[in-house]
C-alpha cells in the first residue's frame, strides 16, 4: 500500500493569495456546520452560502463538499511537518506528535462531530496515510534502520500504530501527557528501527527481495 494519500482535492498548498482566502473560506464555513449538522446534510450550496463563494469558483478548486473536508487535513499536515525543523527535547523526530495531538484536543468538538456523522474513520485512515508519507520522508533521520525492512513498510507500521494509540488517548486524555505520548512514539520507533526483536525482518527476500 502507497503511504501517499489518494489524490482528491485540487487545491495547491502554495496558491495566489486570493485563491488561499477562498479556499481557507470554503474550509471554515464547512468545519463551522460540521458543528451544526450531520455532514451527511450538509450541502454544497450551504457551503457557498456560509462562505460567501460562488458556485463556479468552487468547482474550480473541489469537486464536492468532501474535497473540501479533506484539503483541511491536507494542510494541518503540511503545516505539522513544518514543526518537525524546529529543535526539540526529543532530538530529530519523524512526526510531530505533541504537536498533533494538542491540535486534536483544541479541535474536540469538530472531532466528536466528524464521529457523530460518520467521517471519523475516513479521517484516521487518511491520517495514517499523511503520517506515514511524513515519517517515510524522515525515517532515514533516526539512521539504523533494520537491514531489509523496507522503509515504506516501516513507516506505514509507525503510522499505525501511532493512530491507534492518538485514537486511544482521546479516550484516555488524563493517562499521559501530550509530550509524553510523543517521547513514547519514538522510544517505540528507535525499538522497531534498531531492536534485535525484528530480526526475522532483516532478510530481504521475505520482502519480495527489498
Amino acid at each position: 500500500m502507497s503511504n501517499t494519500p489518494p489524490l482528491t482535492v485540487r487545491d495547491s498548498i502554495d496558491v495566489d493569495p486570493r485563491v488561499a482566502r477562498t479556499t481557507h473560506a470554503l474550509g471554515r464555513a464547512l468545519v463551522d456546520l460540521i458543528q451544526e449538522r450531520d455532514f451527511s446534510e450538509i450541502t454544497v450550496q450551504n457551503i457557498l452560502d456560509r462562505a460567501g463563494v460562488g458556485r463556479t469558483t468552487f468547482y474550480a478548486h473541489y469537486r464536492n463538499k468532501e474535497d473540501v473536508l479533506h484539503s483541511r487535513y491536507e494542510r494541518l499536515f503540511v503545516a505539522l511537518e513544518s514543526v518537525l525543523d524546529r529543535p526539540s527535547p526529543l532530538g530529530r523526530r519523524l512526526f510531530p506528535v505533541a504537536e498533533f495531538l494538542e491540535h486534536v484536543g483544541e479541535a474536540r468538538p469538530i472531532v466528536d462531530a466528524l464521529r457523530s456523522s460518520g467521517q471519523l474513520e475516513v479521517l484516521w485512515a487518511l491520517c495514517v496515510g499523511y503520517a506515514a508519507r511524513i515519517i517515510e520522508r524522515r525515517i532515514d533521520d533516526l539512521a539504523g534502520i533494520a537491514s531489509g525492512l523496507p522503509r515504506p513498510l516501516a513507516a506505514r507500521m509507525l503510522a499505525g500504530a501511532l493512530m491507534e494509540a492518538i485514537e486511544w488517548w482521546q479516550d484516555h486524555p488524563s493517562a499521559a501527557s501530550p509530550a509524553a505520548m510523543d517521547a513514547a512514539f519514538h522510544q517505540l520507533a528507535r525499538a522497531l528501527l534498531h531492536g534485535p526483536a525484528l530480526g526475522l525482518l532483516r532478510e530481504p527476500a521475505r520482502f519480495g527481495g527489498g
